[in-house]
């Protein structure tokens, strides 16, 4: 009859040194699970002011280099060659001469498409344009091509005509006065008529080698320009013109595809020729609220002060310039009761 009464003992026992420890688990387990927003401190104001930064709008844009087909121009002048310019190696230029037949200059041009008719006052089209833009680049016409021949290109036909052997007051630009280069400068590869020969309308002068004709740029369609813009590649800098999707100026064209070192394609970068000023502004200090009204909060018992976002980086929003130096509150979702811009 002994050996139960000290099992019962021992449970008695037992139970009355867990009761503790059972209580002590309790209050652990209830201030371990108490929430820290219960124990947090308000938050407190964070004052700062508006700085200043330069913006560049840099954007990543994909490049390649683009090569003109080989072609074989010709001429629609006729009558003797008395001088030629293009042989073998050589390279000609848009608005050079070309060659000299009789005692008439013919003068090269570059474009994208040749003239398919002689240019005179009331013509009309976008190859006016091209015409009018070869007298603008040999000097002979001011202002901008708009493909409308009028009293101004008169003028500058004739002094063209007179210029290079078509007769003095003579009022029309003939095709045989020009030859097409191409949509680039041409590289001569061989020469098909030299010095003496008779030529005729349809008559081939020489054949070129595909040549460099421009830098493709492949570019977002959000890229705009608020002043003029440089595209960087591999460390060359070329002014370029945001929406135009390409570069032809031939140095230009040149520099950047010696810098792709014959990759032909590559990564390059447009930005502002003359970076900006802007006031930055912490992302978190800006207020956008239900209405889209978007502002700040000098300090936590100030009105917001409206403000119009000019763009920005991540984590900071650019403003007016003038706003530099401004107080402003840092932390207003912190230490405002729902804040907003009215």
């Amino acid at each position: 009859m002994s050996r139960p009464r000290s099992t019962a003992l021992t449970v008695v026992v037992v139970a009355a040194l867990a009761a503790p420890l059972v209580a002590g688990g309790v209050w652990v387990y209830a201030n371990a699970s108490e929430s820290p927003l219960q124990s947090a401190h308000a938050s407190a104001p964070l004052t700062g002011t508006i700085e200043t930064a330069t913006r560049s709008h840099e954007t990543n844009v994909s490049v390649k280099v683009e090569y003109a087909d080989a072609l074989s121009p010709t001429t629609q002048a006729s009558g003797t060659v008395t001088a030629m310019n293009a042989s073998a190696g050589t390279t000609l230029d848009h608005a050079q001469v070309v060659m000299v037949v009789d005692a008439a200059e013919v003068v090269g041009y570059v474009a994208e498409a040749p003239l398919y008719r002689d240019v005179t006052r009331k013509s009309k089209g976008s190859d006016i344009e091209t015409a009018q833009q070869l007298l603008i680049d040999l000097g002979y016409l001011d202002g901008e091509a708009d493909g409308d021949a009028g009293w101004y290109t008169e003028q500058a036909i004739k002094k063209f005509n007179e210029a290079h052997g078509y007769g003095k007051n003579n009022t029309t630009l003939a095709r045989s006065a020009l030859v097409w280069l191409g949509t680039a400068p041409a590289e001569v590869a061989s020469a098909s008529v030299t010095l003496g020969d008779t030529v005729a309308p349809g008559t081939e002068l020489f054949a070129t080698t595909a040549s460099l004709s421009a830098i493709a740029v492949t570019e977002p369609p959000t890229l705009t320009a608020e002043g003029d813009l440089v595209l960087d590649v591999a460390g060359v800098s070329v002014p370029y013109e945001a929406g135009s999707g390409r570069v032809t100026n031939p140095d230009h064209v040149a520099a950047i595809a010696d810098a792709l070192k014959g990759t032909q394609e590559g990564v390059g970068l447009t930005r502002l020729a003359a970076p900006v000023e802007v006031a930055s502004i912490p992302a978190p200090a800006v207020i956008t609220d239900d209405s889209g009204a978007t502002c700040i909060y000098p300090d936590a018992t100030s009105t917001p002060v409206p403000i119009a976002p000019l763009g920005g980086t991540l984590g900071t929003v650019d403003v007016d310039p003038a706003m530099a130096g401004e107080p402003i509150l840092l932390n207003p979702r912190e230490v405002l009761e729902a804040p907003t811009c009215g």
